[in-house]
């Protein structure tokens, strides 16, 4: 199955997926790219029912894409990591997640003290921590474990 073949493949089974849910989805973007040495199936999709797909803080969105993930490979033969987003939902997560980031880290400096971000989701954490390494005026830390995992912003001056 060449990538034409595999990229409307999949096409057909997200529609179908969604139809048999009981909503329209129309594929906005879908690629095949490399991260980390796994391939990734990019999928960004719209649909009118998008609060429905996403659920509360992505957890809806989270198990349609494992769902997802499962049925193209058992009906493709292929297995690569999926990242679905529905209305840019994770895009805008993201980029929220980054400006939260770098206020707290500019409030940290100019008050001298340390700012605490309660972010439980390993993902979350992750992004702040590439979004503040470029930064040498603060340090940044994991505290806690589970649902109570939280980052910590040290000013170092």
């Amino acid at each position: 199955m060449n990538e034409k073949e595999l990229s409307e493949s999949i096409e057909e089974i997200v529609k179908e997926f969604f139809n048999r849910a009981g909503s329209e989805a129309e594929i906005k973007k879908i690629s095949l790219e490399e991260s980390d040495g796994r391939e990734v199936l990019m999928l960004n999709l719209k649909t009118k029912e998008a609060n429905i797909f996403i659920g509360k803080q992505g957890l809806v969105l989270s198990d349609i894409q494992l769902l997802l993930r499962k049925i193209i490979k058992k009906k493709t033969d292929k297995d690569f990591f999926l990242n679905l987003d529905i209305d840019d939902y994770k895009k805008y997560k993201e980029d929220y997640i980054r400006e939260m980031a770098q206020s707290a880290a500019d409030e940290a400096v100019s008050q001298k003290e340390k700012k605490e971000l309660p972010l439980a989701a390993a993902f979350d954490r992750r992004l702040v921590y590439l979004e503040l390494s470029k930064r040498n005026d603060i340090k940044v830390e994991s505290v806690g474990e589970g649902e109570e995992r939280r980052i910590i912003i040290t000013p170092l001056a």
